[in-house]
């Protein structure tokens, strides 16, 4: 029986390579996370480096203006314009539905590339919409109450199939 064994040397340059790459692999998926962690840029600081963000991918979050909302419903074509200042605007175009809570005044967030013409070009509009929920009507606060009013209409009171 023949036993081969293995040069040290050789050894050790192929763990010291397979560990730059680990490490190198490790640092890429970092920083591409790190560069994908902010949520959103706001009007300020593209205007600041509009040549940092063109091309780009990106999200701006900010208030929508008022009085710069055009919608057109043939084309579905959306124009806006955003601002977290009232001093800084960006002009905002999303061809797409427009979603049914989007109000001027209102907080968004607005997805897409923003283009040389300083226009924003959005795939996605999100809203912010309101975080409070109240009951319209105090009369429907009372289980009892909302139990007879469904027993009081036509057949409230019978079960189907019985």
């Amino acid at each position: 029986m023949h036993v081969k064994l293995r040069d040290p040397m050789k050894r050790n340059i192929q763990l010291a390579v397979g560990g730059a790459i680990v490490v190198a692999i490790l640092i890429a998926v970092l920083y591409q996370g790190f560069e994908s962690t902010v949520f959103f840029h706001t009007p300020s600081e593209l205007l600041a480096a509009p040549e940092d963000f063109l091309g780009r991918t990106i999200r701006i979050g900010a208030l929508v203006e008022p009085d710069t909302t055009e919608w057109d419903p043939e084309a579905i074509r959306l124009r806006f314009q955003v601002t977290d200042d009232a001093e800084h605007f960006i002009p905002v175009v999303f061809d797409g539905v427009k979603p049914d809570i989007f109000r001027e005044g209102q907080g968004v967030v607005v997805e897409g590339r923003l283009g040389g013409d300083g226009v924003f070009r959005a795939t996605d509009v999100l809203v912010k919409h309101s975080e409070e929920y109240s009951v319209e009507d105090a009369d429907h606060r009372d289980k009892k109450k909302i139990y007879r009013t469904l027993m009081d209409r036509p057949g409230g009171g019978e079960r189907s199939g019985s």
